[in-house]
């Protein structure tokens, strides 16, 4: 988290491995510090964007979420932050064969409630973060977990906190702190 924490806001958690509830609450406070909680407008989903040049702005149109009210907002500037990401729906490849498939094929993004799979042989496609923290908690229940991946990927246990950071940030100008666990 030292070198994904924003350099007016550096991040002083005790965990350098954060999970997502401590990074949504690092956000907040530099959003609520910054002053610009009260400009965000949550609960919007933007369905298009258009340029003027004749008035030289954007003009976003968006749909406040769980309703069908339709806003149009004007910018001079819009700075994109969407990603690949979409809520609605994960990436979902089609595979040869998956049609003669008796099993039950999961999204994570879409896990149904109450999902047993105890005692089963369970296939966890792709190796990215979502995979990593799956299999160990698959492996709790089921008779067997295999991740399957296309080209392999490396793992290193690290212990969530950093002391050499937490001693640094004791002991020395907190820049120089930051400095150095960034470098790690």
């Amino acid at each position: 988290m030292y070198t994904l924490g924003y350099d007016f806001k550096p991040w002083k958690d005790a965990k350098a491995i954060a999970g997502g509830p401590a990074i949504l609450r690092y956000i907040h406070q530099a959003a609520d510090e910054g002053g610009i909680t009260a400009h965000i407008r949550f609960g919007h989903a933007v369905r298009s964007a258009e340029w003027s040049h004749e008035d030289a702005c954007w003009t976003v149109h968006a749909e406040r979420t769980g309703t069908a009210e339709c806003v149009a907002l004007r910018a001079r500037f819009l700075y994109m932050c969407c990603g690949y990401y979409s809520y609605a729906e994960g990436h979902r490849p089609q595979f040869a064969g998956e049609s003669d498939y008796r099993g039950i094929v999961v999204h994570p993004q879409f896990w149904p409630e109450g999902l047993d799979y105890a005692g089963k042989r369970v296939v966890v496609i792709g190796s990215g973060a979502t995979a990593v923290t799956l299999v160990p908690e698959l492996a709790k229940a089921a008779a067997h977990v295999s991740m399957l991946q296309r080209s392999p990927t490396y793992v290193v246990t690290r212990p969530s906190e950093d002391r050499l950071a937490q001693w640094l940030e004791r002991h020395v100008p907190s820049r120089l702190a930051l400095a150095r666990a960034v470098q790690r």
